[in-house]
C-alpha cells in the first residue's frame, strides 16, 4: 500500500508542499514586513520627540519645537498615525492571513480528496484498485489516513505561521484582537483542511465525478465552518462582566454588546482551550463525513 499511495500522489504530494511552503513563505515575508515596519514607526516617534514636534495623535498642547524643519520633513512619512498608515500598507496581508488562509487550505483538501474515489471511477481503474489482493476496506482507510495527517500537518505549520503574522498585525492594529484569528490560525488550520479533504473524499464517493466533489465540498466547507465555529463560541461557558461599569478583562472574546448591562465574554486564558475544541469539533466531523464516504464506496458496485 506503500508504494501505492507513492506512485498515486507523489505529483499531488510535490504541488502541495509547494503550494503551502509559497503561502508560508509569504506569511513569514509579511511578518518580516511589519517587524521592519514597526521598528522604523518608533523610530520615527523618537526623532518627533527628540525634535519637540507634535506626536501624530496630538490633538492639542503646548510643544516646544527645537527642529521646525526636521518636523517638516517627518510629518508627512506616517500619515494618519500608526493605525491608518499601518492598515493602509498591510491590508492586504490581513485579508490573506483572515481569509487567504482558510480558503487556500480548503481547496488543496478538496483537491487532493475529491479524486481519491472519484478519479478511480471516472478512469475506471476501480475494476484493478477493488479487486486484488488489497482488500476495499484498507486501501480506503489507509489512504484517507496517510493523506489526512499529511494534510495535517502542513495544516499545522501553516497555523503556527499565520498565528505568528498576526502578532505583528495586531501590534499594527491597535483596534485588533487574536480572537479576530481564531478559525484562520494555530490549530484551526490542521483541523480545517482534513474537513475539506474529508467533504471531497465523501462527495466524490457519492458523486463520482471530481469537479463536481470539490465543488460540492467548499460549498458544504463553508456551511459546516460556520456552523461549527458559532457552536464553539456560543455553546461554550462564557463569563459574564460585572462590577459598576461592566468591562471585560484585557484580551477577552467579547461576545455582546449593550451599555450597563452584563455582557457574555470569554476571558484571554481560554483561547486555547476552545482552538482544542475547534480542532476536536472539526476533526470529529470529518470523521463521520469520511465514515458516509466509506458506506458510498462499499455499497456501491464496482
Amino acid at each position: 500500500m506503500t508504494g501505492l499511495i507513492w506512485r498515486q500522489h507523489r505529483g499531488q504530494a510535490l504541488w502541495t508542499v509547494i503550494a503551502a511552503a509559497i503561502l508560508c513563505a509569504l506569511v513569514i515575508n509579511f511578518g518580516l514586513s511589519a517587524e521592519h515596519w514597526l521598528a522604523g514607526y518608533h523610530d520615527w516617534l523618537r526623532q518627533l520627540a527628540a525634535a519637540g514636534c507634535p506626536p501624530p495623535d496630538a490633538h492639542s498642547g503646548t510643544f516646544h519645537v527645537t527642529r521646525p524643519w526636521t518636523c517638516a520633513a517627518l510629518k508627512d512619512r506616517y500619515p494618519g498615525g500608526l493605525q491608518a498608515a499601518f492598515a493602509s500598507r498591510y491590508n492586504f496581508a490581513t485579508v490573506l492571513s483572515l481569509y487567504g488562509m482558510p480558503a487556500a487550505f480548503a481547496v488543496i483538501g478538496a483537491m487532493i480528496g475529491a479524486p481519491l474515489v472519484a478519479r478511480e471511477v471516472e478512469q475506471r481503474t476501480q475494476f484493478v484498485a477493488w479487486t486484488q489482493a488489497v482488500s476495499r476496506r484498507r486501501w480506503y482507510f489507509v489512504k484517507i489516513t496517510v493523506l489526512a495527517i499529511g494534510l495535517a500537518a502542513l495544516g499545522l505549520i501553516a497555523g503556527t505561521a499565520n498565528a505568528w503574522l498576526q502578532r505583528q498585525l495586531t501590534t499594527g492594529d491597535t483596534t485588533s484582537s487574536r480572537w479576530t484569528w481564531f478559525a484562520s490560525a494555530n490549530l484551526a488550520l490542521a483541523g480545517e483542511v482534513v474537513l475539506a479533504f474529508a467533504l471531497a473524499v465523501a462527495f466524490g464517493a457519492l458523486l463520482r465525478r471530481t469537479l463536481p466533489a470539490i465543488g460540492a465540498a467548499l460549498a458544504g466547507f463553508v456551511v459546516l465552518l460556520l456552523g461549527i465555529r458559532w457552536a464553539v463560541v456560543a455553546l461554550t461557558p462564557a463569563s459574564r462582566t460585572a462590577g459598576p461599569h461592566f468591562t471585560a478583562p484585557s484580551g477577552s472574546w467579547i461576545l455582546g454588546s449593550g451599555a450597563g448591562i452584563p455582557v457574555p465574554y470569554h476571558p484571554a486564558s481560554q483561547f486555547w482551550a476552545l482552538q482544542l475544541i475547534l480542532l476536536v469539533v472539526l476533526l470529529a466531523v470529518a470523521a463521520a463525513v469520511l465514515a458516509s464516504g466509506w458506506h458510498e464506496t462499499r455499497t456501491r458496485a464496482v
